[in-house]
C-alpha cells in the first residue's frame, strides 16, 4: 500500500485531472463525482490546493490556478520527446495536409502533447493538453496494441460508447489490436465523433512499448479507407523517424520518411 503522503499526492492529482479545457470550472459535487472520493477528502484536498495556488475559487466553483504555468516551460524543455517530435509532427501535417498530433498515455486515457493544425478550412482541431479515451481512436489503439498495461487500464475503466462505431466489446478490440500489430499502424472511423477519422502509428521505446503515438485526424470526406491506405505507411515511417532520433529504433530498421 502507498505511503500516506504518496496517497495524498495521487488524490490531489486526481482532483486536478478533473479540469479540462472544455470544463475549466467545477464545483465540489463535480469533483466528487469524477474522482469517487469522499466529501471530506475532496474538501481537504481542495483546501490544500487553494492554499498552494494550484486552484482558485470563483464563487461556488473552482478553476486551476496560474501557478501550474510555472511548470509548463521546464516540462517542455526537459522532455526529449517533445523537443525531437515537433518538426516531425509539422512535417506530417504538411505531407498529409491533415492535423497531426503526438499522444502519450496517462492511465486509461491519452493526452495530446504536441499538435500541428491542418491548413484546410474544415479540420480536426485538437489542442495540447486534450485528454481522450484510449479505446476510441487510432492513437489509443496503437498504445494498447503494444502495451498490455495500457490495454488492461482501458478495459478496467470500461469501453464507453461514444458513437455507434465505438468498440465496446473486448473480443472486437482484440481483433483490431492484432491488426494494428500486423501492419504497424491503425485506422479508425467515427469512433469518438461521427465523421472524424484518424490514422496513427506507435513511437516505440527501448522496452518494446510505445513512448507515444503519432496520429493525423481529419473529416471522413477526406480521410477514408483508401486515403488511409496511402497515408498509413507515411505516418508509420514518421513515427519510426522520431524513434530513431530518440535512439529507440532497433538495429536494422529504417526510418526514412
Amino acid at each position: 500500500m502507498p505511503e500516506p503522503g504518496v496517497r495524498v499526492l495521487g488524490r490531489a492529482c486526481d482532483v486536478l485531472d478533473c479540469f479540462t479545457e472544455s470544463q475549466p470550472r467545477l464545483g465540489v459535487a463535480d469533483i466528487r463525482s469524477r474522482t469517487g472520493l469522499p466529501a471530506t477528502t475532496v474538501a481537504r484536498i481542495v483546501s490544500t490546493l487553494l492554499r498552494e495556488g494550484l486552484l482558485v475559487r470563483d464563487g461556488d466553483t473552482y478553476r486551476v490556478g496560474l501557478r501550474v504555468l510555472v511548470w509548463s516551460a521546464p516540462a517542455r524543455s526537459g522532455s526529449g520527446l517533445l523537443g525531437v517530435a515537433r518538426p516531425f509532427v509539422e512535417q506530417l501535417r504538411d505531407v498529409t495536409g491533415e492535423s497531426a498530433g503526438l499522444y502519450v498515455r496517462q492511465g486509461a486515457t491519452r493526452v495530446l502533447v504536441e499538435a500541428a493544425s491542418s491548413h484546410h478550412s474544415v479540420i480536426y482541431r485538437g489542442y495540447v493538453g486534450q485528454v481522450l479515451p484510449l479505446h476510441a481512436g487510432s492513437a489509443g489503439k496503437c498504445l494498447m496494441a503494444f502495451d498490455e498495461d495500457a490495454l488492461n487500464a482501458a478495459l478496467e475503466a470500461g469501453l464507453e460508447r461514444y458513437t455507434d462505431s465505438t468498440v465496446a466489446a473486448g473480443e472486437e478490440l482484440d481483433r483490431q489490436l492484432a491488426q494494428v500489430r500486423e501492419r504497424g499502424w491503425a485506422f479508425t472511423e467515427s469512433e469518438r465523433e461521427v465523421g472524424l477519422n484518424s490514422v496513427a502509428a506507435p513511437v516505440m521505446g527501448f522496452d518494446g512499448r510505445p513512448e507515444a503515438a503519432l496520429a493525423i485526424g481529419a473529416p471522413s470526406i477526406r480521410l477514408d479507407r483508401e486515403e488511409a491506405e496511402r497515408v498509413g505507411p507515411i505516418v508509420a515511417a514518421t513515427a519510426r523517424a522520431i524513434a530513431a532520433r530518440m535512439g529507440y529504433l532497433p538495429d536494422g530498421e529504417h526510418a526514412d520518411v
